[in-house]
């Protein structure tokens, strides 16, 4: 039996009854899919919520459901946070959102470090990927998308359990491993962060690390820490 396909659905939580569906949905169900009335999808507001919803109205102007029962799943455990540098390549960044997505990260945290070259970036188009990851994933919580925060800010207020640092520089460090308490792990720019950004966040409980042998470029070591740290 196929399973029905999923859509993102932010009013799940306080919705009842018949909804309608937005545009893009709408779309998606009627022209790409061309489901018809009676047939079912299944909605998430990525906040735990999930529910089927039985297709009431299908056409070009409208798309309505039947909201079945929710079913609300409990959040992440252990939570996992990654504070990674904005990258000078937007795209390289997207796709490293999109995989961290996939595996399942609670938190998502921009870094600003002495070596970052780029400093914005568009968050409505991040939010999608991010949404769209969540939804081909099957996954009923998404990561929440903080804005762009300085890395010395990052490291003083950093409350999780575990605090990791991964850095380049030789230096003692420990393999990366698979977390059972929260915890969050920073990552660098191209350049890495500087020695006075490790040093003051070793002075502040954090731990240095190490993803491997091989040197990674950032986006690819945001993945790993992600595969090493939840899988």
């Amino acid at each position: 039996m196929v399973e029905p396909p999923y859509f993102y659905f932010p009013s799940l939580a306080i919705a009842s009854g018949s909804a309608t569906l937005d545009d893009v949905t709408r779309h998606h169900v009627v022209t790409v899919l061309r489901m018809q009335p009676s047939e079912k999808i299944m909605l998430m507001d990525g906040l735990g919520n999930v529910a089927v919803g039985i297709i009431q109205e299908a056409s070009k102007k409208s798309l309505s459901v039947l909201l079945g029962d929710k079913i609300t799943h409990a959040n992440l455990i252990p939570k996992i946070t990654l504070a990674i540098s904005v990258l000078k390549n937007a795209n390289r960044f997207e796709w490293m959102l999109e995989k961290i997505t996939e595996i399942g990260v609670s938190e998502i945290v921009p870094l600003i470090s002495e070596r970052t070259e780029r400093t914005h970036f568009r968050e409505d188009r991040l939010r999608q990927i991010i949404v769209s990851a969540s939804i081909q994933s099957k996954q009923s919580w998404m990561p929440i998308l903080h804005p762009p925060q300085k890395v010395h800010d990052v490291i003083q207020e950093a409350k999780s359990v575990n605090k990791f640092i991964a850095h380049c520089s030789d230096s003692q460090k420990n393999m990366l491993k698979k977390q059972d308490q929260d915890a969050i792990i920073l990552i660098g720019p191209e350049g890495d962060f500087t020695i006075p950004e490790i040093d003051f966040a070793l002075a502040q409980g954090f731990t240095a690390v190490s993803l491997g042998e091989s040197r990674l470029r950032t986006e690819t070591a945001g993945v790993a820490a992600a595969v090493l740290m939840k899988l």
